[in-house]
């Protein structure tokens, strides 16, 4: 017959096989909700992002807390520009092509110019349909367009001293207004570029 010293020494492993079985079992699970989703693009871990108001094509006033609760691409461009431009516009218009029905109604692109001196509402709004870009497309002056510039990380187009090569970045902001992933180079690739926004897309 087991003895009470018995059974309470086979209680005492058994709690401590419980035990070395959860030490091997939590790190696993914790590390999967704390490493978050993987992106192709720069990850910017929820990075706090600046909340403008800017002026559309329409002469409508745009703020970007319009469209929370929405997945955000926020694109950087000018309708001077002839080449890299063309090619950031073109790959969202691509993307935007390869989204269904129900991604569309959850995912809202802006475009804000970098050359605000030139491109006013009615430039934006002939350029926006003569390539066929149907979102909306801002500019604004003063103080409002300047601190978007400066907390996006964009260097305004001049005539005088605008680099040749420079770089206009696309972010992917979440249904938060989150800053979650960003690419900066200016010929990404699209499908890339679709399985981030897709990411983004589902998160809970």
């Amino acid at each position: 017959m087991e003895t009470v010293g018995e059974s309470i020494e086979w209680f005492k492993m058994k709690i401590r096989a419980i035990v070395i079985t959860l030490i091997f079992l939590l790190p696993g699970c914790l590390s999967s909700d704390d490493d978050g989703p993987v992106f192709n693009g720069k990850d910017l871990e929820k990075m706090e992002v600046h909340k403008f108001t800017l002026e559309d094509q329409n002469q409508s006033s745009y703020s970007l807390t319009d469209d929370e609760g929405k997945v955000v691409v926020l694109a950087f461009v000018y309708t001077r520009c002839d080449d890299v431009c063309l090619l950031i516009a073109n790959n969202l218009k691509n993307v935007k092509s390869y989204l269904t029905a129900e991604e569309l109604s959850k995912v809202s692109f802006v475009s804000v110019t970098i050359d605000w001196r030139h491109d006013s509402p009615d430039v934006l709004k002939n350029w926006s349909e003569n390539k066929g870009l149907d979102w909306p497309h801002l500019t604004g002056w003063g103080d409002q367009i300047s601190e978007t510039y400066e907390e996006y990380d964009i260097v305004p187009y001049d005539d005088e001293t605008y680099q040749e090569i420079h770089l206009q970045p696309v972010y992917i902001l979440d249904t938060n207004l989150k800053g979650r992933v960003v690419w900066s180079e200016y010929d990404w690739p699209v499908d890339l570029f679709l399985e981030d926004l897709r990411t983004v897309i589902d998160l809970r």
